[in-house]
């Protein structure tokens, strides 16, 4: 007779030492990367529909308010009935649609800031799921101690061990995924064995804001006691918050949540990285310094300098010149701020004396030494670490390439004359300019209006 657990032991074993011991860091870096670029082109989408629709909210209450006036004879307002008008009863039916109308296109941006807010969560949420299958093909030991149950029936079957390794880990992964997002970190904290919210100011926003998505789906955004005692639990600041509430996203909100699962999905695949896959740490400093770089360029310098700070802190980096790269742009992203005090403290703690010529330009550059930056660009010359790219895209040049100084030399380094070749901004972000520059008003009432909706501290 055969021993049905014995058997389904030795499967699980065998399944589970077929499995890859190390996997490529592109597939850590192709997550976030995917999940970075999900939340960028939901938050694109929030301004342009906000400015887009308060012209057509403006214009269905400006119908309302001038039928009210013009026919409307009287209005009471009672606590318990809410609003009673007085009109010509042949008048009724449009009264009634024009009302409808108001309350249409003054849900329609509450509606869809909010449907955005619940997908930025949702799109964090699929970014788990693919990280947790990653780590599994890092470490198979990680599921070595999966409660996953396979009977006899069942191994028969699976034609493949590639069938029966993807039943475990899908299993495994339903079973994590259907935990708390606080219980989600303590599975992964037990499993690479380091504390993964340690000097982690925003997990308190993170906590909020899943919990506020779990109202707004299951609740209609009415506040439980549920949310409450999470809330509470984590410290979470919602002291102004009482069940029953009915909690909304408002613009300046949206983008706090944007912000923070940024910042918690950048550190949170930095750290398993550094943690786990050693061997790739040139490629980690470089591809962190790059989503820093993009930061700066799109002048998003709240997000850059919390990854900057993170970069600067990790407790190794692959070389000096690495740790520089986040030193430079730390100092920056501050100078680009104009808060040239802190870029020049900054930059100042390192002596750059001994370090390649492109880290000696940005010191001199940071401190404001003009003349000396353009002698030095001088003898880097046109074969030196700061290419023709490298004036023409890096920030550290952005108020330099305003200079005639600046475009002389770069004629006389390069023989050809300095074109303007600026990163170009995003093209919803090309329209809400233009819609702007139009009507600048549209913006400020827009904005406003949506602030006073919800505190965006709730």
């Amino acid at each position: 007779m055969v021993n049905n657990n014995l058997v389904r032991h030795f499967f699980v074993s065998l399944i589970l030492s077929t499995l890859p011991t190390m996997t490529t860091f592109e597939e850590l870096n192709d997550n976030l990367e995917n999940l970075l670029t999900h939340l960028d082109s939901i938050r694109d989408t929030v301004p342009m529909t906000v400015l887009l629709l308060a012209p057509y909210r403006e214009k269905t209450n400006k119908k309302f308010e001038e039928f009210i006036e013009e026919n409307v004879n009287k209005i009471d307002e009672d606590d318990k009935d809410g609003l009673s008008v007085s009109l010509p009863y042949d008048l009724a039916k449009l009264y009634e649609q024009l009302s409808k109308n108001t309350v249409i296109s003054n849900l329609a941006p509450l509606i869809i800031t909010e449907s955005l807010f619940v997908s930025l969560i949702s799109q964090y949420d699929s970014f788990l799921n693919k990280l947790l299958r990653i780590l599994y093909k890092i470490q198979p030991s990680y599921i070595n101690n999966s409660e996953r149950q396979l009977t006899f029936s069942q191994l028969n079957n699976f034609e493949t061990l590639d069938e029966a390794r993807e039943y475990i880990v899908e299993k495994e992964i339903e079973t994590v995924l259907r935990k708390s997002h606080t219980e989600h970190f303590e599975y992964l904290e037990n499993k690479i064995g380091i504390s993964l919210r340690k000097d982690l100011p925003v997990w308190k926003k993170f906590i909020e804001i899943t919990e506020r998505r779990n109202l707004l789906v299951h609740c209609d955004g009415k506040v439980s006691n549920q949310y409450i005692k999470v809330c509470n639990d984590h410290k979470c600041d919602i002291k102004s918050i009482k069940v029953n509430d009915r909690l909304s996203v408002s613009v300046e909100y949206f983008s706090q949540a944007y912000n923070c699962l940024y910042e918690l999905s950048t550190k949170l695949t930095h750290t398993i990285w550094r943690k786990l896959l050693k061997e790739s740490l040139e490629k980690a400093d470089e591809e962190l310094n790059n989503i820093c770089f993009e930061l700066l360029t799109a002048q998003r310098f709240d997000l850059a300098d919390i990854i900057l700070d993170f970069g600067y802190k990790q407790t190794k980096h692959y070389n000096d010149a690495s740790k520089n790269y986040f030193i430079v742009n730390k100092a920056l992203s501050k100078f680009l701020q104009k808060d040239y005090k802190q870029a020049k403290e900054i930059i100042n703690k390192k002596d750059w004396s001994a370090t390649s010529e492109d880290f000696k330009l940005a010191h001199l550059i940071i401190n404001e030494k003009l003349d000396e930056a353009y002698e030095l660009m001088k003898k880097i010359g046109n074969n030196g670490e700061v290419t023709k790219e490298h004036y023409k895209y890096w920030p550290l040049f952005y108020h330099l390439r305003k200079s005639k100084k600046f475009k002389t030399n770069f004629l006389e380094i390069f023989n050809e004359e300095y074109s303007v070749l600026e990163i170009p901004k995003r093209p919803i972000q090309e329209i809400i300019d233009e819609l702007i520059e139009k009507n600048p008003e549209i913006k400020e009432k827009a904005i406003q209006k949506d602030s006073k909706k919800t505190n965006p501290a709730q």
